[in-house]
């Protein structure tokens, strides 16, 4: 009996159509909201509460200060050596007593770029902390994906944008780079896997791995006080469950899970490293849970519509958060967004490939584009086309017109214009301030030849001191001109003066293969310090000087060294 009424039940529910959940209207926002929203950044130390300080405004990231009774415990150290400084000399008003450890929450740069400064004049015993995944996330992504990433990044935040254009990037006041940037992160001397727990200073403390906007992060719980800091896993605005200037993929259920651990603890402080912080167990509780909700959200519900087979332009069509939830002050659309998230889930958790047969395998965009203006009548009709389109406030479609027009006809002036008048447009009204400065930088070079450089800030000689090669080799090899050398077959070896290492670079036929050995048969050989060669591949030294100099060519000779070096020359 129980069995056949189950039976009925399914087939019940198989039958009756779905309703889906009441949702919110899309996004209202306005830039006005936007400048509302720099409130959160006033430049302030604020005192959570005995020991616990944090300091807000000063940079991307917040500083956070642990005062112990023989310590101090720095959480966090800002994005350069500048800010840092800043920051420290108001610590220092609070306190004189020394930096007897340093906790990175994540690998992010603007948590991490200012480390060196806490240490200055501290203990030769100082503790660098992290959880174990940090070093590899940081040596990767200030090496081979460098040159994308800080261009990318450097649209999102507005970096090369005016006063007048830059209201705020959403967790902080600006990241802004100048020429003289500096930044040093200190390599953890401490790591650990799930959790750690220690005294330093007479700061006692619990760390605990958090996975959220990096598979890295911790939370750190100072259980005598009830004050958590929670590093990026939230903060005063939609999380960034994907952002758009690139990143592997961002586990939401592993964000979600975080928070639910977050919650287990009933903090009555919480202190994000971007945005204020929080007091009131009930408050904090319900901030969490709101959170948490809106993740599992996106996820639940993305991953709903993915089963029916639809699409991720399909999905983004419709998914909304619900009201109580889109409503919630933490979760306005000023940093990440659902559409966004949603998209990230797709690729995240099935790849590129949409299901949609037609995008199997498309056409090259250069030939798709020349069909594209060909069924439009040709390169005048469509630029009118774009010009009428602009003038009725199609911002979008303009921009989809014109990537094609433009790709034929890379020159066609009322293409041109009319793009750029559509991303003024569309960054000008735009309350997402990663959206907003994605557009308005981006007509920037496309109107006014507006350069980004291939890196956002230069390293300390002695930051790059403390990495190992083996990264500088991989950032070598994703440079490599492969149809250069597709007739090639040459080992070149390595001997580092300073360290003893040896390493073989072997280039064949478009591919390279590097080993932590001298390999036989070595076509050229040479010995150079370590810290040279680093220098001269982070852009310190000037690759024709360091050649000439660092270098000693023990088979072969300079020209042929100079000849496999242009090998690797990046396409800037």
């Amino acid at each position: 009996m129980r069995i056949a009424l189950l039976v009925v039940v399914l087939l019940v529910a198989a039958c009756s159509k779905s309703k889906a959940p009441e949702q919110a209207a899309a996004p209202t926002h306005t830039p006005a909201d936007l400048a509302a929203h720099s409130d959160e950044f006033k430049k302030q130390v604020i005192k959570v509460t005995d020991g616990v300080y944090s300091a807000v405004g000063y940079s991307a990231a917040n500083s956070i200060l642990l005062e112990g009774t023989d310590g101090v415990v720095i959480v966090d150290t800002t994005i350069s050596t500048d800010d840092a400084r800043a920051v420290l000399a108001e610590f220092r008003k609070i306190t004189q007593k020394p930096v007897r450890a340093i906790i990175y929450t994540h690998s992010h740069p603007d948590h991490t770029g200012g480390a060196s400064v806490f240490a200055e004049g501290a203990p030769a015993d100082l503790k660098v902390i992290a959880q174990e995944g940090v070093i590899k996330t940081a040596d990767k992504l200030a090496t081979e994906f460098q040159t994308i990433l800080t261009r990318r990044a450097m649209r999102m935040y507005g970096s090369k944008l005016t006063a007048d254009e830059m209201v705020n990037v959403g967790l902080g006041p600006y990241i802004g780079f100048k020429d003289d940037t500096r930044i040093h992160l200190l390599r953890p001397n401490v790591s650990f896997g799930e959790e750690m727990e220690d005294t330093i200073g007479g700061v006692h403390f619990k760390l605990i791995h958090a996975p959220g906007e990096t598979d890295d992060t911790l939370f750190v719980w100072l259980p005598e006080k009830r004050a958590l800091l929670v590093g990026d896993d939230i903060y005063k605005a939609f999380p960034n469950l994907y952002t758009i200037r690139g990143t592997t993929y961002r586990d939401l259920k592993g964000w979600a899970a975080s928070l639910d651990k977050a919650r287990a603890l009933k903090p009555a402080f919480l202190v994000p490293s971007h945005t204020r912080p929080l007091e009131g167990e009930q408050n904090i509780y319900d901030t969490l849970t709101a959170y948490r909700d809106a993740i599992r959200y996106v996820y639940e519900q993305t991953v709903r519509m993915i089963n029916q087979g639809k699409t991720p332009d399909e999905i983004v069509a419709t998914l909304r958060l619900p009201d109580h939830l889109a409503k919630h002050p933490f979760l306005q659309e000023f940093y990440g967004t659902a559409r966004w998230s949603a998209r990230s889930v797709f690729s995240g958790n099935l790849g590129w490939f949409d299901g949609n047969v037609t995008t199997l395998d498309p056409l090259a965009p250069d030939d798709e584009a020349r069909k594209f203006v060909d069924l439009a009548g040709g390169a005048t009709a469509l630029a009118q086309k774009i010009e009428d389109a602009e003038k009725n406030g199609e911002h979008q479609w303009v921009l989809q017109m014109s990537d094609r027009l433009l790709r034929v006809d890379p020159n066609n002036e009322k293409a041109r214009q009319a793009r750029y008048a559509a991303l003024m447009a569309l960054g000008s009204v735009a309350s997402n301030p990663n959206a907003r400065h994605y557009y308005l930088t981006t007509a920037h070079e496309l109107h006014d030849g507006l350069k980004l450089p291939g890196r956002f800030a230069q390293p300390e000689p002695g930051m790059i001191h403390d990495m190992p090669v083996g990264p500088f080799f991989d950032a070598l090899a994703v440079n490599l001109h492969a149809e250069d050398t597709l007739d090639l077959d040459e080992k070149v070896g390595f001997t580092f003066t300073d360290t003893g290492e040896n390493y073989t670079l072997w280039i064949r036929h478009g591919v390279t293969e590097i080993q932590p050995v001298l390999l036989d048969n070595l076509e050229l050989q040479v010995k150079v310090p370590s810290q040279a060669f680093k220098e001269m591949l982070a852009q310190l030294r000037a690759p024709a000087i360091s050649l000439a100099t660092d270098f000693e060519v023990v088979k072969g000779n300079k020209l042929a060294l100079i000849g496999f070096f242009k090998l690797f020359t990046p396409d800037t």
